[in-house]
């Protein structure tokens, strides 16, 4: 089975019971030849780089799934019938793969994002509770801006002394 990746962006006056509709009708399509869903990512609204159609807006969506090339051709014809879709794009991602495997591995990269997510956000709350309390967790000598203070400094020092010399 072959992997595929349809991109494709609805009009944003249709309505969200309808983009969800059209959604929904094209895995249908996707399921009724053949294929396999592997993932549906609505990305939302989003401003287009041009007018298409008399629209400035529309709402993307993502479609990764598995087939044949009767699979995706069948979409892309059933895309280019709806006049709710502006435009769309299909590409090849695999030639050969495991629907099943491919949803785990990506189910597997939510799950380490997500705990790194976590991580990354707790550090963050420990950095602002330390700061919050008074205590400083960069000692001085790695603070930014410390050594071009010192070397401020000296130089100030080195001025005022060479004044009084002559």
């Amino acid at each position: 089975m072959r992997r595929y990746e349809t991109i494709f962006i609805l009009r944003t006056d249709l309505g969200e019971s309808v983009q969800k509709e059209s959604i929904r009708r094209f895995e249908n399509i996707i399921r009724a030849s053949g294929g396999e869903i592997i993932e549906t990512d609505e990305w939302g609204l989003r401003d287009l780089a041009y007018p298409i159609k008399g629209e400035r807006r529309g709402y993307y969506v993502r479609l990764d799934y598995g087939g044949n090339g009767a699979t995706m051709n069948e979409i892309e014809r059933n895309l280019k019938l709806s006049d709710g879709v502006l435009r769309f794009l299909s590409v090849l991602v695999d030639r050969e793969i495991d629907p099943a495997a491919v949803r785990a591995d990506l189910e597997a990269h939510r799950r380490r994002s997500a705990e790194a997510r976590a991580a990354a956000e707790a550090a963050r709350a420990a950095a602002e509770t330390s700061h919050a309390a008074g205590v400083d967790a960069t000692p001085e000598e790695e603070q930014p801006g410390a050594e071009e203070d010192q070397l401020a400094g000296d130089l100030e020092t080195t001025e005022t002394s060479g004044e009084g010399e002559s």
